[in-house]
């Protein structure tokens, strides 16, 4: 009896300590494994700004009803004591209905990077975590979602006949989501799915007694560090973000696993205004996935620091096929790295194709200034030199709908690399798809443009830019380095030879005793004229000293310390 009541206290204890640790206010129990768990916020005693704990388990789905935060005290949902595992056979993983100013988490445990794990939703149109229902301000994070049937995660409310509070024209907005530190994979659909995509401002596939209604729309969307394979669909399609719309640092591998057309993109971006900056995308196979689409952004969009590997058709699609909001703005595209793209790198189409005026349909938008500057394009797939059209090898890296559009935008593309030889550019790692540059004698450092007033100051690893000579480089990556001071005066007390020097080179000092074992003992280096050590060790003086064949041609300083404090300098050049 004794063993049985010490057995009690400690099972009490420690799920006593896990909700303290967790930090619990109200913690759900009686949560079915089989069947799906529907939660009314009005059987919930909470309060704005409490967290509502879900224990380490495994469950069927959850569906939840009507929860509401307030902007400074949202109501959170996390796990407890372990991983929160779901599976579920018929609907939604986790999906939040009519609910506002909520944010669901797996930081619950910090012994798991992602504390929920929707493991299997295995019905066809069933998402690992949707936000539905007029629902809005939603935080989502530390979540890991795979085998679901459709999308992974969901956030979108489809105009309903039935229901005119999802009409556009009735005031429902979904604003303030974020998404973020998120693993996303196998997905059966996309592995992000926000906003309704049957409609931007003047056609729309439904209508309501002959009268066409549109989707909301989406303000302040924060979608980052979020990492998503394998989605068979899109890995990331967004839409209808008219204000502040952000999609940066994440990571996208093998996106489009089906192949389903025009669905297969790493991003599908359209109707809105966006900033898209500092992601990769990589294809594991050449031919499988497309890279990124913006149908129908809006002006000031801004696409920069991202790195698109492999992709299959172009690295960056753009088509604007509505009138540009802004005659005077159209598109910023700068320091994308976009390697091997199976058609061109950038293609830029401004033909209108949807229109309330009639007079400019397939009008061209061509005197809209878009700028593609600092971008480097290696070996794509397109070659249009060899053809007999009005294109030429330049159209194979930026090209365009129409000679006009190309024509127009000639003078607003700059200070881009562009090649078939990877080989050449002075890369880190191409065979491990590392395309940052190897150091300061790479093709892409300090020859690029100056694009600070466009927000841009810091690379794809949030590096700052400019650096070193206060120049940016090409591409997604900022080498980081500082300029040397100015090399010192050489001293005519030691003595380089040869100099020039192919293979070796040896240094004696006037003034010293070859003979005198310890004053042939000095400390050597060797360094760039832009700063970079490349040797720093000990060094005999009189003695041959090889190696130099490994470093680039150029000249460099070598420097000789002895113990006493004495410092020399020699000019190195190395052929």
């Amino acid at each position: 009896m004794i063993k049985k009541l010490l057995f009690l206290f400690l099972f009490l204890f420690a799920i006593w300590g896990a909700k303290a640790q967790c930090n619990c206010d109200v913690t759900l129990t009686g949560l079915s494994q089989t069947s799906l768990n529907i939660i009314l916020a009005s059987n919930v005693s909470y309060a704005p700004g409490d967290t509502i704990c879900i224990p380490a388990g495994t469950y069927a789905g959850f569906r939840f009803f009507d929860f509401e935060g307030t902007e400074t005290a949202p109501v959170t949902f996390k796990n407890c004591g372990g991983i929160v595992e779901i599976i579920e056979q018929q609907y939604t993983g986790i999906a939040f209905k009519r609910s506002k100013y909520i944010r669901i988490t797996g930081t619950g445990d910090e012994d798991f990077d992602y504390g929920i794990h929707v493991k299997e939703v295995v019905n066809g149109g069933s998402v690992g975590i949707g936000i539905e229902d007029l629902s809005s301000d939603f935080e989502i994070d530390h979540i890991e979602i795979e085998s679901t049937g459709f999308a992974g995660i969901m956030a979108k409310t489809d105009p309903s006949c039935s229901n005119p509070d999802t009409w556009r024209a009735n005031g429902y907005i979904l604003k303030n989501l974020s998404i973020h530190d998120n693993y996303i994979h196998d997905t059966g659909a996309e592995g992000i799915y926000i906003g309704y995509t049957g409609g931007y401002k003047v056609e729309s596939n439904r209508s309501c007694n002959g009268s066409l209604i549109f989707g909301h729309w989406l303000e302040n969307v924060d979608i980052y560090n979020n990492v998503l394979e394998n989605t068979a669909w899109d890995g990331i399609q967004v839409n209808l973000v008219r204000e502040n719309g952000k999609i940066r640092n994440n990571h996208i591998y093998n996106s489009g696993t089906e192949s389903v057309f025009a669905q297969d993109f790493a991003m599908s971006i359209g109707g809105g205004i966006y900033e898209v900056y500092n992601n990769y995308m990589e294809q594991y196979v050449p031919g499988m996935g497309q890279g990124m689409q913006f149908i129908s952004a809006e002006s000031g969009t801004k696409v920069y620091n991202n790195v698109l590997v492999r992709p299959d058709f172009h690295g960056i699609f753009m088509h604007n096929r509505h009138e540009f909001d802004d005659s005077n703005e159209g598109y910023y595209v700068a320091n994308n790295t976009i390697i091997e793209p199976g058609d061109s790198g950038i293609f830029y189409n401004t033909v209108i194709t949807i229109t309330e005026d009639p007079a400019k349909k397939f009008n061209t938008q061509e005197t809209v200034p878009t700028y593609m500057v600092n971008n480097l394009v290696v070996n794509p797939g397109t070659d249009h030199a060899s053809g007999n059209t009005w294109k030429g090898d330049q159209e194979s890296y930026f090209d365009f709908n129409k000679k006009v559009e190309r024509d127009s935008t000639a003078s607003r593309i700059y200070t881009n690399i562009t090649t078939r030889q990877m080989d050449t550019l002075g890369l880190m790692d191409i065979i491990n798809d590392d395309y940052s540059a190897l150091d300061q004698t790479s093709d892409l450092i300090d020859v690029g443009s100056d694009v600070s007033s466009w927000g841009i100051t810091y690379d794809l690893d949030n590096n700052p830019r400019p650096s070193g000579n206060n120049v940016f480089d090409i591409g997604a990556y900022e080498l980081q380095f500082t300029v040397a001071p100015p090399p010192p005066p050489e001293s005519r007390r030691i003595r380089l030879a040869p100099n020039p020097v192919t293979d070796y080179f040896k240094i004696v000092d006037k003034k010293r005793k070859r003979k005198n074992k310890r004053q042939r003992k000095a400390r050597m280096t060797i360094t760039s004229l832009t700063g970079i050590t490349l040797f720093d060790g000990d060094y005999k003086l009189g003695k041959r000293f090889y190696g130099v064949d490994t470093y680039n041609p150029g000249t460099y300083v070598v420097t000789i310390y002895y113990p006493n404090n004495k410092i020399f300098y020699k000019y190195l050049i190395i052929q």
